[in-house]
């Protein structure tokens, strides 16, 4: 190798570990912790979303039953899209409607992952029922890729949820190969499983992350990313050993002071993602 190729490739590894230490994570919010900061702070939701902008916040997770008015606001103040969601109760039969509308505002602006929340099941339910309900989400995994989507689920903190636990999320994994996963670091820890253990257990299937504090397992209270039990910088690491490079959604829904959770949240993900960077 001649002395100019040796200098190229210097460059060129240099600019990578710069890449490496420099690049941040890619965060977002709920928009409806934008509209609570507005509630809280007695100002518009355009000036709470602005603030929100400010902090470093570039993705925005939206419901699909948003306003134009709402979405062209986020436009312009540059948010991203980061996710999409939609209440489509599988647990109650079929949704065609529900799903239609859902795929309609995912074609229209753009979206490309979509998370369901499929609804509770019945106290007690026959196991006959699961089946039923993972049937219906795998149909809609297979009409929703045909339209260039992919279907989500998330492990959700209601002991009736069909995506409570990493049981119940292997059946709906068993029935959709293509189904995958939005990985919620609190709710595992309220359903009494190890974060990294399920982590690591999913971590081919996950293509979104709801990044949640505990103050202890089975409480539903949440904290201040980085303030709880979660291990933040070992989830971070071990997301990106795995090749992740989507987005981490702050999430503390009930906080009774939104804009201050997340900025506190915002701060320790990128100071967890620099101590991540420089182990790496």
């Amino acid at each position: 190798m001649n002395s100019y190729l040796k200098q190229i490739v210097a460059l060129v590894m240099l600019w990578i570990i710069t890449i490496g230490i420099t690049a941040q994570p890619r965060i977002s919010i709920f928009f409806d912790h934008v509209t609570e900061i507005a509630r809280q702070e007695k100002i518009s939701v355009k000036e709470a979303a602005q603030r929100v902008r400010n902090l470093g916040v570039e993705g925005i997770d939206v419901r699909v039953s948003m306003s134009e008015v709402q979405l062209n606001m986020l436009d312009s103040l540059g948010f991203m899209n980061a996710s999409a969601i939609a209440d489509i109760n599988f647990v109650e039969g079929e949704q065609p409607e529900a799903e239609r509308q859902a795929l309609d505002f995912m074609k229209r602006h753009g979206y490309k992952r979509l998370l369901i929340i499929p609804g509770l099941l019945p106290k007690d339910a026959a196991p006959e029922k699961m089946d039923e309900v993972s049937g219906r989400i795998a149909a809609f995994v297979k009409k929703a890729r045909k339209k260039g989507v992919e279907v989500m689920v998330e492990d959700y903190d209601n002991r009736r949820s069909p995506c409570y636990n990493t049981a119940t999320l292997d059946h709906l994994f068993a029935d959709s190969r293509k189904l995958r996963h939005v990985f919620d670091t609190g709710n595992y820890l309220y359903c009494g499983e190890d974060v990294m253990m399920a982590l690591r257990h999913f971590r081919e299937k996950i293509r979104h992350v709801h990044l949640k504090d505990r103050k202890a397992m089975h409480d539903n209270a949440s904290l201040p990313i980085g303030t709880g039990i979660v291990p933040l910088k070992e989830v971070i690491r071990e997301l990106l050993n795995s090749g992740y490079k989507g987005w981490f959604t702050v999430e503390h829904f009930g906080s009774p002071s939104m804009l201050e959770y997340t900025t506190q949240s915002v701060a320790n993900i990128q100071a967890a993602w620099e101590g991540t960077q420089k182990i790496m």
